[in-house]
């Protein structure tokens, strides 16, 4: 009766993968996978604050449309004529906009907060803000 193996042939011999062969490559895999996933929370997180800053340039938008019909800024981002970002589902940011009054306003973008998701360490405090003229600033006050 016949064994069955699992075998690899070449040119007539049979050869298999050892024990310690397979450890190695699975230690290996899992060096690399330790040594991309900070790199992958990190370009996650990006890519969220590129979407919190695109809304905020988009209640920027509907606030310079609102001040041409109205001649003042509007407090409240449900009077613009744009789609809340705070209505999604799932988001990352809760939007306002602070001080606002005839010549200008603040629209500040917060992590977490007010339904929005959460954010890890040490991502969990941030906020951005944007003002009339298009400036985006971070919660540790330096310029995007």
């Amino acid at each position: 009766m016949k064994e069955n193996r699992f075998h690899i042939t070449f040119f007539g011999r049979r050869r298999g993968f050892t024990l310690t062969e397979i450890l190695i490559v699975v230690i290996i895999i899992a060096i690399l996978a330790t040594l991309a996933l900070p790199m992958l929370v990190k370009t996650i997180e990006k890519a969220k604050v590129g979407e919190a800053i695109s809304n905020l340039n988009l209640i920027r938008t509907g606030e310079k449309i609102y001040c041409l019909e109205w001649a003042t800024f509007s407090s409240d981002i449900e009077e613009l004529n744009i789609e809340s970002p705070n209505d999604a589902t799932s988001r990352y940011f809760y939007y306002t906009i602070e001080d606002a009054d005839d010549s200008d306003f603040t629209a500040r973008a917060t992590r977490g907060g007010d339904g929005a998701q959460s954010a890890p360490s040490p991502y969990d405090t941030h906020y951005y803000e944007i003002d009339k003229d298009g400036t985006v600033t971070g919660s540790s006050g330096s310029l995007l």
